[in-house]
């Protein structure tokens, strides 16, 4: 192999490694922060869960952080939807109850705001939403959490895109690179780039599901994405 090739695939290898560890950090933020959040003691009373509820994945010290929840009124009648918020705190938990008036047909989204003063166990913010049944909807409930992070001058929102824009960038200009750098691709190189396009392809899913509160689904493709990794650092050592 030449020294251009191999220098093209060592750079392949380090871009598309940077893009993993974010992508994962990521996806392993959201999942282990709704974890938390679910076993935090907030209890449980409700069967049905509130998909819409929504956290922030990544928030600064110094900024505000917005949950959300949609709620819509499906029936013939306006109702009042009544949603209790528990947010963690190190002392007694902070509880926001708040009344939305719905038009037949009427979806609104619903917002709180926390704070650094809502951390819990050094960087992280959780969260419990309770739906009183409304209408034809049942009582529903729903948890989240957010990682805080210690960053002057910064947003969570800011933070979060430029980790999910790098990650991005990461994965597709590496494996880029190592089609470029494996030409032609046979034996190991092409099992190596197979094993490299299903283990983005993990991670992609794995953001995916995490940042939508799938935590069950973000844990399996975790797990596998490790499998993965130990198979393609098997494989690119054998190829190089």
């Amino acid at each position: 192999m030449s020294n251009h090739k191999k220098t093209i695939r060592n750079l392949a290898i380090f871009l598309f490694s940077v893009g993993v560890l974010l992508g994962m950090f990521l996806a392993g933020a959201a999942t282990w922060t709704d974890l938390e959040a679910t076993f935090y003691g907030f209890g449980k009373v409700a069967n049905d869960p509130l998909t819409t509820l929504r956290c922030p994945v990544l928030m600064t010290a110094t900024e505000t952080g917005i949950i959300r929840a949609t709620l819509s009124n499906n029936s013939e009648l306006p109702v009042d939807a009544r949603v209790r918020v528990y947010v963690s705190n190190p002392g007694p938990i902070r509880v926001v109850e708040t009344i939305t008036p719905l038009a037949p047909g009427e979806t609104k989204k619903v917002e709180w705001a926390v704070t650094a003063e809502d951390i819990d166990f050094g960087n992280l913010i959780l969260v419990k939403a309770l739906a009183f049944p409304y209408g034809n909807v049942p009582v529903r409930e729903g948890w989240c959490g957010i990682l805080v992070l210690n960053l002057p001058y910064l947003t969570g929102n800011q933070v979060f895109i430029f980790l999910l824009m790098l990650s991005l960038a990461g994965l597709l200009i590496g494996i880029g690179l190592w089609v470029i750098g494996g030409n032609p691709l046979k034996g190991k190189t092409l099992t190596a780039i197979h094993a490299m396009i299903w283990l983005a392809a993990f991670v992609l899913a794995d953001m995916a599901a995490s940042f939508m509160g799938l935590w069950l689904f973000g844990v399996i493709l975790f797990l596998l994405a490790i499998l993965l990794i130990a198979v393609i650092i098997a494989n690119v050592a054998l190829a190089s």
